[in-house]
């Protein structure tokens, strides 16, 4: 069960980690440098692409959170198993180092999970402004952050294009899969801990 478990909560991660938007469709347009238009597209293509690298090492950082505690939660499992020495009143020492160990993990994925979250909403956003750029000749990005996702840009009175809002149903289903593997991992620290002492007594 433990096993399943663990392999669940890392497939988990692993489709919310490819979860990604695909940049190969968004090639710089060609033109003239000079244009202010294109210098602001192609800020935003910088923005988007160091944007993307921070995820990147988010997602990075979060593997490794997780594969640093299954080792560890996996060594204290294996010598609580295997100790002769430890017997059933000294359970509550490998349950607290068990403990402890799951706190400042689950703290750290959770703060690291609502990063990459955050990151990726962002992104999403300047992808959408960025085909908003491309679409709108005399329009800058001033005038677009200016405009809240949803709402409509107005010039003069007239309506000008109406910001678009990224894929809300793409939103929610990464924010379902991220709560998800933190909530298996919760789970994985509660067999663990309960290990601990059936081990032992």
């Amino acid at each position: 069960m433990l096993l399943m478990l663990m392999l669940l909560m890392l497939t988990m991660l692993y489709i919310l980690i490819r979860q990604r938007v695909n940049m190969s469709s968004r090639d710089q347009l060609p033109g003239n440098n000079n244009n202010p238009d294109q210098s602001e597209i192609e800020k935003l293509i910088q923005i988007n692409e160091k944007q993307e690298k921070r995820i990147q090492a988010l997602e990075a950082k979060a593997f490794q959170l997780t594969n640093l505690y299954f080792v560890f939660q996996g060594v204290i499992l294996s010598t609580s198993a295997s100790a002769r020495s430890i017997k059933c009143h000294h359970w509550w020492i490998p349950f607290v180092l068990s403990l402890l160990a799951a706190i400042l993990n689950l703290f750290a994925f959770y703060f690291t999970i609502e990063k990459i979250l955050s990151c990726r909403e962002h992104f999403d956003q300047n992808s959408v402004d960025l085909d908003v750029l491309r679409s709108n000749q005399g329009v800058t990005m001033a005038e677009v952050v200016q405009v809240p996702p949803g709402e409509p840009l107005n010039r003069e009175g007239v309506e000008l294009f109406r910001r678009a809002r990224p894929d809300q149903c793409k939103k929610w289903w990464r924010r379902v899969l991220a709560y998800a593997s933190i909530g298996l991992s919760l789970g994985f620290s509660g067999v663990v801990l309960y290990g601990c002492h059936a081990l032992l007594c």
